[in-house]
């Protein structure tokens, strides 16, 4: 249906429009349970969330990805170049562009190994293409429900001045060095990006701790 509706978008584009316009509750109006646990689901479960394909038709902004995008994290995964052919069906590519280790996902994820010398900062690096209106000014806001965690978006706000227009900005999660050391841990929040023109893009985040 999205293809038809936006012939041009990539299969990246498609899934991000997918993920950023989903939402956490079920039809009492409370958050999606675990149907395991009966207590409220995170992203490991439910993924973004129940998907809602009116708005996914207009997301506002995508988080989009090119071949040469997967290339770079496959070779900063390490992978062999025999390893590489087979994944990407091709002989021909350059990991000289930089080895990227993070994806440009619709989504976050932060590991945190709880080693003594391990770094309790994790950062991302985002781009979001304007797929809305021409001129929009995007506001930054995040909610997760632990102090033990903050998150920090730089800049704050993204202004675009037309269509198809990209931006970049980075996030910082920061894990507090007590909840650290403690085994077992995991935390939810999200962020979302907010216009003018009642688009807003969620984007989960999710914190493990082994």
């Amino acid at each position: 249906m999205l293809k038809n509706v936006h012939p041009e978008w990539s299969p990246a584009a498609i899934r991000s429009a997918i993920m950023t316009t989903s939402y956490v509750i079920d039809n009492t109006g409370k958050f999606i349970l675990d149907q395991t646990t009966k207590i409220f689901a995170t992203p490991l479960a439910y993924g973004a969330g129940h998907i809602d394909p009116n708005k996914a038709i207009d997301p506002g902004l995508v988080y989009d990805l090119s071949f040469d995008d997967y290339v770079g994290f496959l070779c900063g995964l390490g992978y062999s170049k025999k390893e590489m052919e087979k994944v990407i069906g091709t002989r021909h590519w350059n990991c000289q562009r930089g080895k990227e280790q993070d994806l440009n996902y619709p989504s976050f994820m932060a590991i945190f190994s709880g080693e003594q010398h391990s770094p309790a900062v994790k950062k991302f690096r985002r781009v979001v293409t304007n797929v809305g209106n021409d001129s929009s000014v995007y506001h930054a806001t995040t909610e997760y429900p632990v102090p033990a965690f903050s998150i920090v978006v730089e800049p704050t706000t993204l202004s675009f001045t037309h269509k198809h227009q990209k931006l970049c900005f980075s996030m910082e999660i920061k894990l507090d060095e007590e909840v650290l050391s403690v085994h077992g841990k995991d935390f939810d929040g999200v962020l979302k990006w907010t216009d003018q023109h009642n688009h807003v893009v969620s984007s989960p985040v999710k914190i493990l701790k082994p």
